[in-house]
């Protein structure tokens, strides 16, 4: 085999590695299974689902992990605030607070995917990568929302955007 086909077979394998290597997704579905938002995860497959506290109306925040089984696993969960609803008594993980914001770390809750509601007073978001999704923005109140996993490749993405006219 010559030089010259050896590269184009070494490239053809690289192209191929990189359109079916599949990369972490968070999908989030409307009610009916719909696809609505489709955030790549990156390396550390990272997300966080913010809201404000339906009684004492500050901010929270609960880390999630996608797992190694493509669960997804709230590892901590950030509040500004202790009240009714919002842990005090450390049962689970480490409690502390940094600068006035209460950090409860070192949680392992599993969830095959979640499913919220959504509540305009309540602010929700999701936060992947720096980059908010207000809830609201795309879901009616009241509306079932889905969260899970999803590897796809470079190839799924292109198809997946392909027919829905992006």
């Amino acid at each position: 085999m010559s030089k010259k086909y050896a590269i184009l077979l070494l490239a053809l394998i690289l192209v191929a590695g990189i359109l079916y290597f599949p990369l972490p997704y968070l999908a989030v579905e409307d009610a009916h299974g719909q696809l609505v938002w489709l955030p790549f995860l990156g390396s550390e497959r990272r997300f966080s689902i913010k809201y404000r506290h339906s009684v004492e109306k500050t901010l929270c925040w609960e880390d999630f992990i996608v797992g190694e089984n493509g669960d997804l696993v709230l590892v901590a969960t950030r509040y500004e605030s202790l009240g009714v609803g919002l842990p005090f008594i450390v049962g689970e993980g480490q409690l502390v607070n940094k600068e006035g914001q209460f950090h409860l770390t070192g949680l392992n809750r599993h969830f095959p995917h979640l499913v919220l509601r959504t509540v305009p007073v309540a602010e929700q978001a999701l936060v992947v990568r720096g980059r908010t999704y207000r809830f609201d923005d795309s879901f009616a109140p009241g509306a079932m929302i889905k969260l899970k996993a999803k590897n796809l490749s470079l190839l799924q993405l292109l198809s997946y955007k392909l027919s829905k006219g992006e």
